[in-house]
């Protein structure tokens, strides 16, 4: 390819790129604000949402959501649009990024997965499994993981510095080397297989259990689940991949073109995997007439005793109706 065109190829590339994580980005932060935040009013508001333990990993989710989005993404979004760099104006941000960006890339997953655990136990035939996790319990569960993170995240906060919130790289190595493997194998593999396998369970569980009687309301909390899995599977998936042949290619001597291509492909990735943290909100709108009433009667501010309606049995409350909208996977 001649120079000229190899130049423009790898501008064009690059521009597209940019589009992405500037516009793009920053239209995805928006909505995603707006669901998360409306997710989080309906799950605080409404009582019998409020007093299911999967309550809290879902709220734990949408914060952490909210957090990667703030803290990570819009800085990011401003430099492309703007060329106008936060992190290195701010100090406080520069540090705020790098201990709470990461801390809010690892709680959601981990919160999803514990919903989904939570989900498996209190869809079994097991009396005991139903009450293994309680708001207390799961309170505390939450916590732990909060603090196992932000230790973990804690030397990137040290690392990052003035000026222009950069780091060290020889000082930072082995660091980075730790971070990228935990981020492959823990938030990314070991997660899908969490996520995958106990919804799998769950799906089992409701298909075989007697409490589920009603057809209709068993067909709509399978699509619930579908959609929420396919659509953490189909977000994470592409991330995941790129992750992986940036780890197996990192040693690799590449030209300005090869570069520019995984650039577009890193960006184009993480704005599908940013599509997760986005777009729960709104799959439960679309999927579960019973969370369009809950949002509902939420947004009226309305005062219900019970979400259910009254034919519903009440053994079905904590494996029916609204708790399969607040146990299914984020």
């Amino acid at each position: 390819m001649p120079n000229t065109a190899l130049n423009y190829e790898i501008v064009r590339l690059q521009s597209i790129a940019n589009i992405i994580d500037g516009y793009v980005m920053l239209v995805l932060i928006i909505v995603g604000t707006v669901g998360n935040l409306l997710n989080i009013f309906v799950f605080i508001y409404l009582k019998e949402l409020r007093r299911m333990p999967n309550s809290i990993f879902l709220v734990s989710s949408f914060i952490g959501s909210l957090v990667l989005l703030w803290a990570t993404r819009f800085p990011r979004s401003i430099l492309a649009i703007t060329n106008i760099d936060l992190l290195a104006i701010s100090t406080i941000y520069c540090k705020l990024r790098w201990l709470f960006g990461r801390w809010g890339l690892n709680m959601p997953m981990t919160c999803v997965c514990l919903a989904s655990i939570d989900r498996f136990l209190i869809t079994s035939r097991n009396v005991r499994y139903r009450h293994l996790f309680t708001v207390q319990r799961a309170r505390v569960i939450v916590i732990i993981f909060s603090i196992v993170y932000l230790v973990i995240c804690m030397p990137d906060a040290i690392y990052y510095k003035e000026p222009s919130c950069t780091a060290s790289a020889s000082v930072r190595f082995i660091y980075k080397q730790f971070i990228a493997y935990f981020n492959l194998s823990i938030t990314n593999a070991l997660s899908l297989v969490v996520l995958a396998l106990f919804s799998i369970l769950t799906w089992n569980n409701l298909r075989l259990s007697r409490l589920v009687r009603c057809n209709r309301f068993q067909e709509q909390v399978n699509q619930m689940m579908l959609a929420e899995f396919i659509m953490v599977l189909l977000t994470t998936i592409p991330n995941f991949l790129y992750n992986i042949y940036s780890q197996a290619t990192q040693s690799v001597i590449k030209s300005e073109l090869r570069l520019a291509q995984e650039n577009l492909w890193s960006t184009v990735s993480a704005a599908i995997n940013f599509t997760m943290h986005t777009g729960t909100f709104y799959v439960y709108v679309i999927v579960s007439r019973a969370y369009r009433y809950n949002v509902r009667t939420a947004i009226r501010l309305k005062k219900r005793n019970r979400i259910q309606p009254k034919h519903t049995p009440i053994q079905h409350e904590q494996i029916g109706h609204p708790p399969p909208v607040t146990q299914m996977i984020h």
